[in-house]
């Protein structure tokens, strides 16, 4: 018995002591960063973001280092902490309470008996974690990851391993004690143990995390949207409309914690077909996640590295900080980026991302069509940067393309061939396959390009129009061809065409005139035939694409 509990105690101190330390680290790296600490300063919900998925990696490497050496059965991460089918009844349950406890802390904020100080709290958590430079970072930081890591954690793994070793009533009230201790302040901890109370006895009940899961969802995203419409400032403090929204809280929490309590705990044979039709877009979703976690786990201490570390050498400080050899720090971060991916799919998904891209045969004719509309595509968006007004408007597109190609030659040689073969990698062989594994492809096309607008521009709305026009042919291209080389001959060819024109306008000095106004012409011209013809020439008729969510599922949706 004293073995058991001394294991219990080992196991939750490993999953705290993991938790404690991501978060420590990346307050070390802001304090040594101090551009990377006003960006997340000013973006809780991505510093939520980094520090959650960091989390989700090492807890991966942890079950699979245990899976390795232990003897006992082999279980998943997500087998540990019950990621088990819910049941519509459940399900609907879960939605009840949801909505139950986020009116209980809108009438909580405007309740007029509880002191200042808690009130004062209260706004401050939601103000803060609803900071950020666009609102989809905080839904995605805050409404999904922030809420899905939380449950995984707490309940799934926290939970689980204290109700291994110690009565279930003990268990359940140091669940919610250790979750409250996690919290940002007094206010919000007494909140969270109540409301640990809540999640632990549904999980309980259910059996499956996906019901807690679902409230916090469901309560993060109705708590910051609702912030982000100024709706909570317009209920007044201690006004009727207030007290009415905390009773039909309370009413929805207790309705729905009574038809929990009737049930029986939920099975390993239960089974939801509502949860089994959404599987195959929680997995994209969780891959997308994870996919770009590891962009920025991998670009940031880059470039901490290089502007904060490499930079203090005498020696090599005037050649990093040179223009002509900007683009190396790129080249590094795609170089070490590529393996990580490479590795993370074959370890833990079972792929290989080298036939996941699909580096198949492209024909002469195709190629060659590729190159003519990446040169075309090129001029095109030369051309138009040119126009007196369109440089004065947007200001952005000049910076961008004094960065990407702005290098020496063999640099910008080097530059091309290793960005465009990541971009391509990250972009249609891992984001654009997952999207297009479970969504329709004019979805799939739309969001890819959203993804790469977040990523690289930060969605600035001409950087990102911009970079979308751009992503949705190349990603067509991919789709038609079913080979990675389609779209990287075309990157190739469209970032070899700035380079060459923009050093020829330079070096001529070349001014906006009529022939920019024909050469914008011609381009526009040329490019949709040039995109018909690529399309009537593919070797893959629609009716022949593959759809593999079924497949991404056997291979590791579990």
């Amino acid at each position: 018995m004293m073995r058991k509990f001394g294991f219990m105690i080992l196991k939750v101190a490993i999953l705290l002591g993991l938790y404690l330390i991501v978060f420590e680290v990346q307050e070390l790296i802001m304090a040594q960063n101090e551009s990377y600490k006003k960006l997340l300063e000013s973006n809780v919900p991505v510093w939520l973001m980094i520090n959650f998925c960091s989390i989700y990696l090492l807890l991966l490497i942890v079950y699979g280092i245990r899976n390795r050496m232990g003897k006992k059965k082999k279980t998943t991460l997500f087998e540990a902490a019950g990621f088990r089918q819910l049941r519509g009844k459940d399900l609907l349950l879960s939605l009840t309470i949801a909505v139950g406890c986020t009116f209980v802390f809108f009438g909580l904020m405007k309740f007029p008996f509880l002191p200042q100080q808690a009130l004062d709290q209260m706004k401050a958590y939601v103000d803060i974690f609803g900071q950020a430079e666009r609102f989809i970072f905080v839904l995605i930081g805050v409404g999904l990851v922030g809420a899905f890591m939380e449950e995984i954690f707490f309940r799934g793994l926290v939970f689980n391993q204290l109700r291994g070793a110690l009565p279930f009533g003990a268990a359940y009230l140091l669940q919610a004690g250790i979750y409250a201790i996690f919290q940002p302040n007094l206010t919000i901890s007494v909140i969270a143990f109540f409301l640990a109370l809540i999640y632990g006895f549904i999980y309980t009940k259910t059996g499956s995390v996906w019901s807690t899961i679902t409230i916090a969802v469901v309560m993060n995203v109705l708590i910051v949207s609702t912030k982000e419409v100024g709706l909570i400032d317009r209920i007044a403090q201690g006004s009727l409309l207030a007290y009415v929204i905390l009773l039909t809280g309370f009413g929805c929490i207790i309705l729905g914690l009574l038809q929990v309590a009737k049930r029986t705990p939920q099975t390993e044979t239960a089974s939801s077909e509502l949860v089994a039709k959404l599987k195959p877009y929680l997995v994209m979703g969780g891959r997308l996640g994870l996919y770009i976690a590891i962009y920025f786990a991998v670009l940031q201490p880059l470039v901490h590295l290089w502007y904060n570390v490499l930079t203090e050498i005498d020696a090599i400080r005037p050649w990093l900080t040179a223009a002509r050899n900007s683009s190396w720090g790129l080249v590094l971060n795609d170089i070490v980026a590529i393996p990580i991916y490479y590795f993370i799919l074959r370890r833990y998904q079972k792929r290989d991302l080298i036939r996941e891209c699909k580096f198949d045969k492209i024909s002469f004719n195709s190629v060659w069509k590729i190159a003519l509309l990446s040169i075309c595509m090129g001029l095109w968006v030369t051309s138009m940067v040119k126009i007196p007004a369109v440089a004065d408007t947007f200001p952005q597109f000049e910076q961008l393309f004094s960065s990407l190609v702005g290098g020496a030659p063999f640099t910008f040689i080097v530059f091309l061939i290793v960005h465009s073969i990541y971009k391509e990698v990250l972009f249609r062989g891992l984001v654009f396959n997952e999207l297009n594994a479970v969504l329709p492809l004019g979805i799939v096309l739309v969001g890819n390009a959203f993804i790469y607008g977040i990523l690289f521009f930060k969605l600035d709305p001409a950087l990102t129009l911009y970079g979308g026009m751009g992503t949705i042919i190349f990603a067509l291209l991919y789709f038609w061809y079913r080979s990675l080389w389609a779209p990287i001959i075309a990157e190739i060819g469209l970032f070899a065409t700035y380079y060459i024109a923009r050093n020829l306008y330079s070096h001529f000095d070349v001014a906006f005139n009529g022939y920019f106004v024909v050469l914008i012409v011609v381009c526009s011209l040329v490019v949709p035939p040039l995109m018909y013809r690529l399309w009537k020439q593919r070797p893959y008729g629609e009716s022949s694409i593959i759809r593999t969510g079924k497949i991404q599922l056997e291979a590791g949706g579990k």
